[in-house]
């Protein structure tokens, strides 16, 4: 495709932190009742069948969505609707590694908040060796928060207003307009 696309975009072509913040604002509007229905059919499953098991299918189930929305459209719903797209360097959208790398974070986040959620009163019936994790699972959950506060500030503090997790995946968030431009070749030079 030729230069890279951040030789190619100005500086206000890249999605920087409020708007960001408005994305995963939308995207949490947008997924709470699916989420919701999801997690009450599985803690349903989980003491039904006196297992966890239901309980990291979810956690897989909301994972892979994320992830697939990455590779296949290049962002979540609320990027989509507000017209911000996850690229590489070359413009196209992330590969399998690179999605899975750029949420890493909220990955293990997440599957820690399982954990933790293994010790709640409404789970009591599950006999699991998991629950004796749960207070390091806390702990560590608490640490990796910390990590992503830290991840977000890397916005609004990067040239390309680029997260430490899109670092880490060599990606930009960018105007789906930039975007355009510059696959037809009609970016600014």
């Amino acid at each position: 495709m030729g230069p890279r696309i951040e030789e190619q975009l100005d500086v206000y072509d890249f999605v920087g932190f409020w708007k960001r913040v408005l994305i995963n604002f939308i995207d949490f509007l947008i997924l709470i009742f699916p989420t919701y229905l999801l997690e009450r059919i599985s803690v349903s499953a989980a003491e039904s069948a006196g297992s966890a098991f239901p309980l990291f299918i979810q956690f897989v189930l909301l994972m892979a969505f994320n992830v697939f929305m990455v590779v296949r459209y290049g962002g979540t719903p609320g990027r989509l609707l507000l017209g911000a797209r996850i690229v590489d360097e070359n413009g196209r959208y992330p590969l399998l590694r690179q999605a899975l790398i750029r949420d890493s974070f909220i990955i293990v986040n997440s599957f820690l908040a399982v954990i933790v959620g293994l010790n709640t009163e409404a789970l009591s019936s599950i006999p699991s060796s998991l629950v004796n994790w749960s207070p390091l699972a806390a702990d560590l959950n608490a640490f990796i928060g910390w990590v992503v506060v830290v991840d977000c500030l890397f916005i609004a503090f990067t040239p390309r207003k680029r997260a430490l997790h899109d670092l880490m995946a060599r990606t930009y968030v960018v105007n789906k307009t930039a975007l355009d431009r510059y696959q037809t070749g009609k970016f600014i030079a």
